[in-house]
């Protein structure tokens, strides 16, 4: 395992990797999708990052469906009796809460699993912000939720990108969190 800490993440690189590839099934109205909003900050310097940080390499896809022994990997205790681990694989992103996994965001993804509440929770914890982003993946709302989350989500995320963009990034967000039957804004 390559541990990271919370401030190795702290940085636009990481933000535009990690919200670029969380979101697989969330696009806009006008079927722009969270990678796409991701693609006017995605520069090669980016690319490389992005790659060392996940230990990406030509052929790991077909090798091990992008799936690492030793991954980077992030530990962090969210409570006396829950510890968050989450796996940085070049093709998936693994989440543990005391080493049972909860949800994916691969292939084989494995999303909407944590009620949105609970997520907003992390905001009062030491690195609230980073906490509440790294799990927003797994969220699901419910339709009375959207503005009030997609206020949240659009105030967190504008510590990383610029404001004017942010609005639209976040409704692309919330188009993957709503409840299925229930997926525009």
């Amino acid at each position: 395992m390559k541990a990271v800490s919370i401030k190795d993440i702290d940085n636009l690189e990481f933000w535009i990797g990690y919200i670029g590839v969380s979101y697989p099934n969330s696009c806009d109205e006008e079927d722009v999708s969270v990678w796409d909003q991701m693609q006017e900050w995605y520069t090669e310097e980016v690319d490389s990052w992005w790659e060392r940080f996940t230990g990406y390499y030509e052929g790991v896809l077909m090798e091990s469906d992008g799936y690492l022994d030793e991954p980077t990997t992030l530990v962090m205790l969210l409570g006396q009796e829950k510890t968050l681990k989450i796996e940085f694989h070049p093709g998936d992103t693994l989440y543990f809460i005391n080493d049972e996994e909860i949800g994916s965001t691969g292939p084989h993804w494995t999303l909407q699993v944590i009620p949105y509440q609970k997520v907003e929770q992390l905001l009062t914890l030491e690195y609230g912000r980073q906490l509440f982003l790294l799990v927003l993946p797994l969220a699901v709302i419910k339709d009375g939720e959207k503005a009030s989350v997609c206020e949240a989500i659009r105030a967190q995320i504008s510590a990383y990108f610029s404001k004017d963009r942010c609005e639209r990034i976040a409704k692309c967000i919330i188009s993957g969190l709503a409840e299925p039957d229930d997926q525009t804004i």
